[in-house]
């Protein structure tokens, strides 16, 4: 036994006499003392101090094991109480921290003559939670960790006959890994070598990746609009973005991209859809994963059902172009986000941001013919806070602390964020008055138009009333007057249910009673959100970590409807609740082998019909035509999507084997998700009816009907599916580190994506027929799933970082550690977006869109209520199912399966084609990075990618010829193909007297034949007949582009601590500077062009004269002066003759310019309430010199329509200065 064994043991034996003095004090009952010695196969190792402390603390203690091996070696510390506390604690103190996800840092030790070391023994330390793991170096000295949380670490290396290492302040970055390499210097073990300076890594030596870490700094500081994370992926090498904003603040989407586009109102988007192009894709390419896991739209690509909070991020990694079979799904920008994790200690913050619409600028254009400039007008208050920390749990049992503290064990993160808005724009129009409604339901009692014009919410909110004369409103003097502040447009003629013929829409002349009037209306809008994040990690045992995360998003908004007059009975409550959850289990096998198990459930899901229960959508949408001015309109918004019922689901299991043999790195995996749409989207069994005039509506003589209905019954259609998708994929991985210099990533993964299928049977698809009878010998039939599967998708992967290093040779400019070549090459699959095949919901034969026109007069063409046809009714009650069967749109089917269906009404087919191969893309890159001096590091490198079955959404009508049944079938086919290639310089500057700073250019070009997969207008093309002819720059190229953002805490008087310094140092600025040339834009004009069904219209002009301008900035497109004398100067205004190929390309010339400055000045002051305790003030500028942007022009706008006087002008300014002002408590 060692010297000073005797004399601990005698302390121990005083202080375990001082334990049961105590416990007699206290009346308890004095436990009986385990067996000693201890059994030898429970050890946890302690030092002598801890052990003293615990004791002195009267720590409840087992005596199953204090072995004396030459000293003190274990205890076993167990606590009497609930079993759940008892699981908890019984883990040995020397367990390996498990933090999350697919980081790691991996390198080589060699000794000063540059061999390897081997068996030298590897720890790595989390700053954070100071647990720790240890790795022991191969035969070729490499060592690696995995699934490491971002955050601060140390690295220790230790080998008998070398001085220990030790390299603090070890930073890792989120979903990377990155290389380390070690130096031992000889000497005797007991000494070390201590690194401070490591925090951040000049160069990335481990794999090819394009790609950039956003941390916890850039989120905090950085502005983003409505503190919205995802903003800043625009940030990243090869992601295209700029986050533009338009006049009243919402967010504006890529030319001619629908969908739901980025965040309008903050974190709380339903389906947040970031405009960004990664390596020259889509933007429903991108993937979004939290915590590993996925968080993506079913419905849209490239959409995010969360938003995470600020306060709760970690960190956020983007890869443009990745060469790891880790990553799938979709081939664009893999937005990586890790939450917040709690740690030994507890901090927090607490924020409150406010926008006040009276601190905003106009903007300098709000459009042509002298229309006044616009402001965001909106006014919102965010606010919301963080706590993490150890889990304390009570202690039960005899004696010891109160509480158990959880350091070392586990640890909680906790994030709120709430959202409060209230708004009320103003617009002027014209409306009924409240003398016409009157007169109706006098004269009228009983019929549906009192009905309605008696109903609660029908008055419009007038602001006030603004008198104008007949000439203003667009009437002849002979069929109006003027009476008080109102116009007198007629009178009540006929009887309910007669039809005023078109030569009399006034009835019978005027009767002196103001029957419109032109006001200010109020349009308010509310908006109340919150949004919680708790996330629990608990290390169980020394081999088992287990993460819970979870992100809970309500949100509440009503809105006035400004089509509809914004009356109350119109207003529409949407309240989603986005959901995401998230467990993972990691499993340390041995020393070398790690398995990650993980599974998530995402959701989203709201109910209009239940949340908006004050609306009446029992009354059908009311539109009155034929008045010189926009409809006057009743009743709720009309539409399939109004009221709206989503349910969306997604089940996600993910398993990862995680190991290292000699050098190489290997990981294998599979994923299987489970995908549920269970939307109904009925808001079209609610039926819309038109009149032609006021007195039309006040006899229930309607003109038009449109509604959703099952032709097999005539009743309403109910559009509920229960569409069911799955995704199978397995992957190998393997990170070989060659040389200490040279890493090469070699991946292969399989994905699959099944085919839409409907659990209850409810999914039909158009069948073509044989060549030359494609639509006229085709037949509707119910299947089980739209097309057949596509197996055979393998996506090979490889990557390589390799830093040369030729000692003094060319000066020293290529030594160690100064350079590195990276690039890779992979094929990455796409998941197509659901959105194209669920409008499936709507084909025969369980629905049919019914369109009936026209009920008039027998003096006009037709016969009242078209022979019997419409059913001007209104619902049963407040439910849109309520409406009366029509017996009238019952119809029977061919033999093909196709409805005879009622003359006038036409069959809409959404399907597939026989064949829908999965798209995929290939992407390589090839990059430079080099470290300059004084922190800087440059790079250079090329970006490229190639897609291929690309799919667009083809209307068949042009293609083949029909019988006329159908107004359109739409397939979306996989026949289309992109291209990309870019240049890319960056200049970053890590963290240095407390500047960092990150530029990139990129001069880029991006071809395809269509830049949007959705289903829109914007997409049709110009030539269906041959696709060729779309093939242009896409909608999204731009060719050079620019963006830099950074952050400095200035150093003035930061170091002085009297009042002076108080009041003039700790500020900070930061910022994002954004700048690109023009989006391209193709003039239209409105001639149709032969197809081989219907003719298409707009179309290409035929020829283009020459001589238009190429001016680029504000003024050319605000004046028009690049086409001097409009469009027809320049371009041909002849109809195509036959076939005709346009006489110009796609996307042929250049929209404005755009240059914006967002930026964001903080005073941080210093609390006497703690260590770190600070608060912040800080103002946020967005566009802060008020620069004018211009709208980009989207495809048939007034913009590029050859023959509008509009043609080339701009047809508003983007958003002006918009201020805020954030206060934020840190603890």
């Amino acid at each position: 036994m060692q010297p000073g064994v005797p004399r601990l043991d005698a302390r121990l034996a005083a202080l375990r006499a001082r334990r049961e003095h105590a416990i007699l004090r206290s009346g308890i009952r004095r436990r009986r003392p385990r067996r000693w010695p201890p059994r030898t196969d429970q050890h946890v190792h302690f030092d002598e101090p801890i052990i003293l402390r615990q004791l002195d603390d009267h720590a409840q203690v087992s005596w199953a094991q204090v072995a004396l091996y030459g000293q003190l070696r274990s205890v076993e510390f167990a606590l009497v109480g609930r079993a759940a506390c008892r699981v908890l604690q019984r883990q040995r103190y020397r367990a390996t921290a498990r933090a999350q996800f697919r980081a790691g840092i991996q390198g080589t030790v060699t000794d000063p003559a540059g061999a390897v070391v081997t068996d030298a023994t590897v720890t790595l330390k989390d700053n954070g939670t100071g647990k720790t793991q240890q790795a022991t170096t191969s035969s070729e000295g490499f060592y690696r960790f995995s699934e490491l949380q971002p955050g601060s670490y140390t690295l220790t290396v230790e080998k008998a006959g070398f001085k220990k290492s030790t390299l603090e302040n070890v930073t890792v970055n989120a979903e990377s890994v990155q290389g380390l390499d070690v130096v031992l210097t000889t000497g005797e073990v007991s000494e070390t070598v201590t690194v401070t300076d490591t925090a951040t890594p000049a160069l990335e030596t481990e794999h090819g990746n394009l790609d950039k870490a956003i941390t916890t700094t850039e989120v905090k500081e950085l502005p983003q609009f409505g503190r919205d994370p995802y903003e800043l992926t625009r940030l990243t090498p090869g992601v295209f973005g700029d986050a533009a904003r338009g006049g009243a603040g919402g967010a504006v989407n890529l030319p001619n991209t629908v969908g739901p586009g980025g965040s309008s109102r903050s974190i709380f988007q339903t389906e947040n859809a970031p405009q960004i192009s990664a390596n020259g894709q889509r933007v429903s390419a991108n993937n979004f994963q939290i915590d590993g896991t996925s968080v993506n739209s079913l419905t849209n690509g490239g959409a995010a059902v969360i938003t995470p909070n600020q306060e709760s991020i970690k960190e956020v990694r983007v890869i443009a172009n990745v060469y790891s079979a880790e990553y799938g799904r979709n081939s664009g920008a893999q937005v990586l986000t890790v939450s917040q994790n709690g740690t030994n200690t507890f901090h927090g913050s607490l924020f409150l941001k406010n926008n006040s619409p009276g601190l905003n600028a106009f903007n300098k254009y709000g459009g042509p013919n002298g229309a006044p400039p616009v402001r965001v007008n909106q006014r919102l208050s965010q606010f919301g806070g963080s706590l993490r920390g150890p889990i304390m749990l009570p202690h039960f049992g005899e004696g010891g602390p109160v509480y158990w503290s959880g350091k070392n064990k586990a640890f909680f993160s906790f994030s709120y964020e709430g959202l409060r808005s209230n708004n009320a724009d103003t617009f002027n129009a014209f409306i009924e008055t409240p003398e016409f409604r009157s007169l109706v339901i006098a004269q009228r009692p009983g019929s549906i138009a009192a009905q309605i014009l008696g109903a609660p919410g029908i008055q419009p909110r007038v602001v006030s009333v603004i008198p104008v004369s007949c000439t203003t409103a667009g009437f002849n003097a002979s069929n109006c007057q003027q009476v008080g502040s109102g116009l007198d447009i007629g009178r009540l003629a006929g009887a309910q249910g007669q039809y005023l013929p078109f030569s009399s829409l006034n009835g019978g002349g005027l009767d002196g009673v103001p029957d419109i009037q032109f006001a200010q209306l109020s349009l308010p809008t509310t908006s109340r959100g919150n949004q919680f994040n708790p996330r629990i990690d608990i290390n169980l045992t020394d081999k088992d970590t287990f993460t819970f995360s979870s992100y809970v998003s309500r949100f509440r908004g009503v809105g006035s409807d400004a089509a509809g007059r914004s009356r109350p009975m119109g207003d529409i409550t949407t309240a989603p609740n986005n959901l995401f959850g998230m467990v993972t289990w990691i499993r340390t096998l041995s020393a070398s082998m790690i398995n990650e198990a993980r599974f998530n459930a995402t959701r989203f899901a709201f109910d209009e019909i239940k949340s908006s229960s004050q609306t009446n959508f029992g009354i059908p949408r009311i539109e009155i035509e034929t008045l010189p001015f926009d409809r006057i309109r009743f009743g709720a918004p009309w539409a399939e999507t109004t009221p709206g019922v989503f349910a969306e689901n997604t089940f996600e299991f993910r398993d990862t084997l995680r190991l290292v043999r000699g050098n190489q790195a290997w990981s294998f995996g599979g994923e299987l998700r489970k995908e549920q749409d269970n939307n109904d989207l009925s808001g079209g069994s609610r039926p819309l009816f038109t009149f032609a005039g006021l007195f039309n509506f006040a006899n229930d003589a309607p003109l038009f009907y449109q509604i959703n209905a099952d032709p097999r019954t005539g009743g309403p259609a109910g559009s509920k599916r229960n569409f069911r998708a799955s995704t199978d994929a397995l992957f190998a991985q393997n990170d070989w580190k060659l040389r200490p210099n040279l890493t090469v990533n070699l991946g292969l993964r399989w994905e699959y994506f099944s085919p839409l299928t409907e659990k209850d049977g409810r999914l039909s698809n158009l069948v073509l027929g044989p060549a030359g009878q494609e639509l006229t010998g085709a037949h509707l039939d119910i299947v089980k799933r739209l097309y057949p599967p596509d197996r055979n998708n393998f996506a090979p992967r490889i990557g390589f970082a390799y830093s040369p290093n030729f000692g003094n040779e060319f000066g020293g400019l290529l030594n160690e550690n100064r350079m590195v070549i990276r690039g890779g090459f992979g094929v990455a699959y796409n998941r197509i977006p659901v959105v194209l095949f669920a409008n499936t919901r709507g084909n025969p034969p369980f629905f049919a869109r019914y369109q009936i026109c026209c009920g008039t007069s027998s003096a006009d063409f037709s016969t009242p209520f078209n022979g019997g046809q419409i059913l001007y009714a209104l619902g049963a009650n407040n439910s849109p199912f309520s409406f009366p069967v029509n017996p009238a749109l019952r119809a029977t089917f061919n033999s093909n399966g196709l409805p005879n269906l009622p003359p006038g009404a036409q069959v809409e087919i959404y399907g597939a084609p026989s064949k829908v191969p999965t798209p995929y893309v290939y992407t390589y890159s090839l990059e430079s990075q080099y470290n300059l001096p004084a922190h800087f590091t440059a790079e250079l490198g090329y970006q490229g990618s190639a897609s291929r079955k690309l799919v667009r959404l083809v209307n068949e009508r042009f293609l083949f010829p029909d019988t006329g049944l159908f107004t359109g079938i739409f397939f979306p086919t996989p026949d289309t193909t992109a291209s990309y290639n870019a240049l890319i310089a960056r200049l970053t500057h890590r963290l240095s007297r407390g500047v960092t700073f990150d530029a990139v250019y990129r001069w880029a070009k991006s071809i395809d034949i269509v830049s949007y997969d959705g289903p829109t207008a914007f997409t049709n093309p110009t030539y269906p007949l041959d696709v060729r002819q779309e093939r242009g720059p896409s909608d999204y190229d731009v060719r050079h582009n620019f963006v830099a953002s950074g952050v400095w805490d200035m150093p003035f008087f930061t170091h002085d601590k009297d009042a002076l310094g108080k009041a003039l140092g700790g500020w900070q600025l930061s910022g994002i500077l954004t700048a690109h040339t023009g989006f391209p834009w193709t003039p239209v004009v409105g001639n149709c062009v032969s197809t081989r069904g219907p003719s298409l219209c707009p179309s290409r002009p035929v020829a283009y004269f020459g001589g238009a301008g190429t001016d680029t900035s504000n003024d050319a497109f605000i004046t028009g002066s690049n086409f001097p004398g409009g469009g027809s100067h320049f371009f041909s205004t002849a109809a195509p003759v036959g076939f005709q190929l346009p006489g110009i390309g796609r996307n042929s010339f250049r929209g404005p310019r755009y240059f914006d400055v967002d930026m964001s000045l903080a005073k941080r002051f210093g609390l006497p309430l703690g260590e770190g305790t600070s608060l912040e003030l800080k103002a946020n500028f967005f566009n802060v010199f008020n620069l004018l942007n211009l709208q980009s022009f989207n495809f048939n706008t007034p913009s590029t329509q050859v023959n509008n006087s509009l043609f080339g002008r701009a047809e508003r300014g983007l958003a002006g200065r918009v201020f805020e002002l954030q206060g934020r408590l840190t603890f």
